[in-house]
């Protein structure tokens, strides 16, 4: 290493810790400990003397080991006597300062021994500083969270990062299961279409689990951010990212009481905008290329919606409206039974689609289709993604798609006019027939 290059080094250690002192000088003043005095020692000098030091240490290191770690051991010292001496002046038991100091020293190593990248080197100290410039605002976070929260991410922390990576991510068929191909045979099933159709992949279904309770954790964080109390609409939206379907009967149910007619038929319609965005999400997720070849269909499927709900909000009588709170709180943010069964039905779904796939070709995939959007559009669509491109031509995925979401807006115009005021359901009506038919102007334009 040549006397250049050691000083570039020394000169970025020198940055970073500056940096790291004036983030903790600045912020450190404005706070102050149980005696009221100010709380840090440290700031912009030391923390760059510190950085300094620490790049010292690394080329030390590279000339005498022992030498390096001695170094090391003599400063991790005195930092602890450093925290003792402050903690019992202030004191404050913060480890905060401490933890920063070491990590600025580390850094220095880094940078003179050259472990890692620069530019990763500096990327980490960025985010550090950013971590510790947050310091209020995570304390607020920190305590708005209860019990419930903390289940809940601790539980989509273990389906998502300790069961899913151990899953096998192979295509199961009939075939596979010895017993229930023998016993197909047994009964004159022994058609290579019926036995070789792939039943299941644990790895791809349970991702599908992972990704609805994903839904459900940000349709809970969007409650909390922008609370589900304060707005009619707001709500709707909330309620159309968890079930559009359970939003719209509800919605319908209440135009019987609150002759706000068009106040209603707005939330009912934002509810199942916002279901648009989901759906193309969960697709974008699993098919980027299938999302972009819907994107002129749901391009208009949402212009249209959005036109409607504009033309509904038009009218004045949602003055003096009560604030409203659509559907049950959930006791869990995780509806992890309503997760499993959302995994059954697209296991269902799944497995319907390919056998009428395997033995009536494109019309058995639109049929099943069409079954499975009186149910719900999420499974159906996740299915229609994950063969798009493969075992179905994009073209056939994209007209599945179109029967679906009609089907799926059919079935909800059912519902409100079963639950529904006469004036709500044939309006609700006739603005899902509006959007279906932007959907099939935008089919044909694909």
């Amino acid at each position: 290493m040549n006397i250049m290059q050691m000083g570039g080094r020394l000169l970025l250690s020198f940055i970073l810790g500056a940096v790291i002192g004036l983030e903790r000088e600045i912020n450190e003043k404005r706070t102050t400990n149980k005696k009221g005095l100010p709380s840090a020692l440290l700031g912009l000098r030391s923390f760059s003397l510190i950085a300094v030091f620490g790049a010292i240490t690394g080329f030390i290191y590279l000339r005498s080991i022992p030498l390096a770690l001695l170094i090391g051991s003599g400063y991790i010292l005195l930092l602890l006597i450093f925290y003792y001496l402050d903690s019992n002046i202030s004191k404050d038991i913060g480890l905060t300062t401490e933890l920063v100091a070491l990590y600025s020293y580390v850094i220095g190593i880094l940078i003179a021994l050259n472990i890692f990248p620069s530019q990763l080197t500096i990327a980490v100290t960025v985010m550090v500083i950013l971590l510790l410039s947050q310091k209020e605002r995570i304390k607020d976070v920190v305590e708005d969270v209860g019990r419930k929260e903390l289940n809940a991410l601790i539980s989509y922390a273990i389906l998502a990062a300790v069961i899913m990576p151990f899953l096998p991510n192979v295509n199961y068929s009939i075939s596979d299961f010895g017993e229930l191909s023998r016993f197909l045979k047994n009964l004159g099933v022994s058609s290579d279409k019926i036995i070789n159709v792939e039943i299941i992949n644990p790895f791809k279904t349970w991702l599908i689990l992972v990704l609805v309770t994903g839904v459900d954790l940000i349709s809970y964080i969007l409650g909390r951010i922008f609370g589900n109390k304060k707005s009619r609409l707001i709500t709707s939206a909330i309620g159309g990212f968890v079930s559009s379907t359970a939003t719209t009967q509800s919605i319908a149910q209440e135009s019987k009481t609150l002759h706000k007619t068009n106040y209603l038929l707005a939330s009912a319609t934002l509810a199942n905008l916002v279901s648009f965005f989901q759906i193309a999400f969960l697709i974008g997720l699993i098919n980027g290329v299938f999302l972009l070849k819907l994107s002129k269909i749901l391009f208009l499927m949402i212009v249209a919606g959005a036109l409607l709900i504009a033309f509904f909000l038009k009218n004045k009588e949602n003055r003096g409206l009560p604030r409203q709170k659509i559907g049950k709180v959930r006791a869990e943010i995780i509806d992890l039974p309503g997760a499993l069964r959302f995994a059954g039905l697209y296991l269902f779904i799944s497995i319907l689609a390919k056998f009428a796939l395997s033995l009536f070709g494109g019309a058995g995939l639109i049929f099943a289709t069409g079954i499975g959007a009186l149910i719900g559009l999420d499974a159906v669509m996740v299915n229609t993604a994950q063969l798009a491109g493969g075992k179905v031509a994009f073209e056939l995925a994209i007209f599945a798609f179109v029967i679906a979401n009609t089907v799926n807006l059919t079935a909800k115009s059912i519902y409100s006019l079963i639950l529904g005021s006469k004036n709500f359901s044939q309006k609700f009506s006739l603005s899902m027939f509006v959007i279906v038919g932007a959907s099939i102007i935008g089919l044909i334009l694909t």
